[in-house]
């Protein structure tokens, strides 16, 4: 369907004095360890909200209704259809990797429905789809976060390294291939290529035959295939001095299920219980989020917790300073022109790195064992903002 067509028939905004606020998400699926703390992020939320926002001197209840993109992109593009044309939503939040963002933002730009995503590298996000008029992203960066990985690797005692890439075929592994493939080349060392292998790969003698030079491992896969990857590379004694793991090694039932083996191993840390941040819709400090959610699941924190959360706070910061919350341009505008500061830490849709871009910094940490048993991420680079405080030093493998 046009973009033409599609705003023919899309309904007005929702009457009366409430607001409508659509929310997508992977809560089944291969992508659904994004999603496993929804119920507490949703429920922080509601219950921060329940007593509706007043704007401008009206007050307005906030209707949240919740969309499972079920890990797939038609279906990502299917649920925000129905959030626009039967939920008649005032703004939609999706989140949670290119195969929800992406299609979500583009069912809003042919709508003109104001959209608010994350957990998308930005450069994924801008590439494709439609022009990005009425929806926003707030989150890393792939090139950034090889940057900060490249940082690590520099501080691996000796000379020139050699650095696997261990990289899918799919966008993810396209964007890490590319920044991963100019940086070692600026630093003059050897990279070996793993080759775009697929998504349930159960044999990796192949690639690990490849990789048994290198002392460096740079890897984007999704969490299962890591898990099988990894016991297989020890168990051919495959030891690179450091594994820089994007994507797969987010979460700490990740590393739960390598046990030992997940000791030391690098993962990006867009959000942590040690951030200095709070929440702008109630106060609560990110470590009561987190020490809350662990209280409440008997599970850790997930970095997704802070973005999905800041989602719905850059949400309702936009529609009070929006003209008017019930006027799809005018929540457009205020985007557009919106900076401040969520759970996850500060945002600024002003400055890039693209249109409707607000980029987050990005921090690295290590797996490592709690008091309590249960591994944790150690934040071991804060680069890219010093007022996160580092928790310990870089250990090799």
């Amino acid at each position: 369907m046009s973009g033409c067509a599609l705003k023919e028939q899309t309904p007005a905004p929702t009457a009366g004095k409430t607001i409508t606020i659509g929310y997508v998400s992977p809560q089944t699926g291969g992508l659904a360890v994004f999603g496993e703390s929804n119920d507490d992020v949703l429920g922080a939320v509601r219950k921060a909200l329940a007593g509706g926002v007043r704007i401008g001197g009206t007050s307005y209840e906030v209707k949240i209704v919740t969309k499972d993109s079920q890990s797939s992109a038609t279906r990502a593009a299917q649920v925000a259809s129905e959030l626009i044309q039967n939920d008649r939503a005032d703004l939609i939040l999706a989140t949670s990797t290119p195969d929800t963002t992406n299609p979500v933002s583009d069912q809003c730009e042919a709508a003109g429905v104001p959209c608010v995503a994350t957990i998308c590298p930005w450069e994924i996000w801008t590439a494709g789809g439609a022009a990005k008029n009425y929806s926003f992203l707030h989150f890393i960066g792939t090139e950034q976060e090889v940057g900060v990985f490249s940082g690590l690797w520099k501080r691996v005692p000796g000379g020139e390294h050699v650095v696997a890439g261990l990289w899918p075929n799919d966008t993810d592994g396209d964007l890490y291939r590319k920044f991963v493939t100019a940086r070692t080349g600026e630093l003059g060392w050897k990279l070996v290529d793993s080759g775009a292998y697929e998504d349930g790969t159960q044999d990796y003698s192949a690639i690990l035959g490849k990789f048994e030079d290198a002392d460096i491992l740079q890897a984007t896969p999704i969490p299962p295939d890591w898990v099988t990857f990894w016991r297989q590379a020890r168990q051919s004694r495959y030891a690179p001095k450091l594994a820089c793991v994007a994507k797969a090694m987010l979460f700490s039932s990740v590393a739960d299920g390598l046990g030992d083996l997940a000791r030391n191993l690098v993962a990006g840390v867009w959000w942590a219980p040690g951030f200095p941040y709070r929440s702008s819709l109630d106060g609560t400090t990110a470590k009561a989020f987190a020490d809350g959610y662990r209280a409440g699941t008997g599970r850790q924190w997930t970095p997704p917790m802070g973005f999905n959360h800041a989602l719905f706070e850059i949400a309702v910061a936009a529609l009070k300073s929006a003209a008017d919350p019930k006027d799809r341009a005018a929540v457009r505008a205020a985007l557009a022109a919106l900076k401040g500061e969520a759970i996850s830490g500060r945002y600024d849709f002003t400055k890039g790195p693209s249109k409707n871009v607000s980029l987050a910094p990005d921090l690295a940490g290590q797996w490592r064992k709690g008091a309590d048993g249960k591994f944790d991420l150690t934040i071991v680079d804060n680069s890219l903002d010093p007022a996160i405080p580092l928790q310990g030093d870089l250990e090799l493998l």
